[in-house]
């Protein structure tokens, strides 16, 4: 796919406003290339005039003059939408969904055209270019339509791709999900630092650069978190009578329940 392909972005919440601030600002489509669509003529102006792109309420008319389409729409309206855009879209378009637990397979059987669909879960740390966004593709999609999806998605974190789109529900448990279980570690820790005499806000920010380094730790050096957790615990110090507490309140077999429940109930909505 050439980069002089154009894009529409149905549904232009906080999510799509980002894709477009980032993709601008990396050149890979300049702004009279990009059709926005919001659910309000006010909020479209806006849209508009912050970005200097195509903006409107007219979801057919953005898809008919675009060749790529990402759905960034809540999951309950994406089979409204796609009954609005259906007759504008040919197997030389691409689909991108965004939509939390929609499958390939339901916008497929919703088009009953061999249109190339991808599935996208980001999470909101894209807001801040520091999200994780993975990528199924549906039965029509093609390598060079991943390559395209992973040239869109990269500017805004990291971005990986899975083949079984049953584990996609899982991944919106984890990292879909992932950013309020961190900001919940965050209010917590900030809690327990006020406690013991910090102010708020300088607890909050300790807390939450501990994560953020940490999390980076994890990823830069490739060690195992256990090891890396095993290099800050020294013999009878604060760090070990820390841990204990944590292991005593059943932290660790909070979160793997956490991601549990949230899979389970991704599930749930797939169905």
């Amino acid at each position: 796919m050439k980069l002089e392909q154009k894009l529409a972005i149905i549904g232009v919440g906080k999510m799509g406003d980002t894709l477009i601030s980032s993709l601008i600002k990396n050149h890979v489509f300049k702004p009279e290339q990009i059709f926005g669509t919001t659910s309000r003529e006010e909020t479209a102006l806006k849209v508009k005039e912050k970005h200097q792109i195509h903006a409107g309420v007219d979801n057919q008319k953005a898809v008919s003059r675009s060749n790529i389409i990402i759905l960034a729409v809540k999951p309950q309206m994406i089979k409204k939408v796609l009954s609005q855009i259906l007759t504008e879209l040919n197997e030389e378009k691409m689909i991108i969904s965004i939509a939390a637990a929609i499958s390939t397979g339901f916008i497929e059987g919703q088009l009953n055209k061999s249109i190339p669909v991808i599935r996208a879960m980001p999470n909101t740390a894209s807001l801040v270019n520091e999200g994780m966004t993975v990528l199924c593709p549906g039965q029509f999609a093609q390598k060079e339509h991943l390559n395209f999806a992973l040239k869109i998605f990269k500017f805004i974190g990291e971005v990986e791709i899975i083949h079984r789109e049953e584990l996609m529900d899982v991944v919106t448990a984890l990292s879909g999900s992932g950013p309020a279980y961190s900001y919940m570690m965050v209010e917590s820790l900030t809690d327990g630092g006020v406690r013991m005499g910090l102010s708020r806000e300088l607890a909050r920010k300790l807390a939450a650069q501990s994560i953020l380094g940490g999390a980076k730790m994890v990823l830069e050096t490739g060690l195992h978190p256990a090891f890396l957790k095993d290099e800050v615990t020294t013999p009878a110090g604060v760090t070990i009578d820390g841990l204990m507490e944590l292991e005593d309140g059943g932290f660790r077999v909070a979160l793997i329940k956490a991601i549990d429940r949230a899979t389970q109930k991704s599930r749930q909505i797939s169905k």
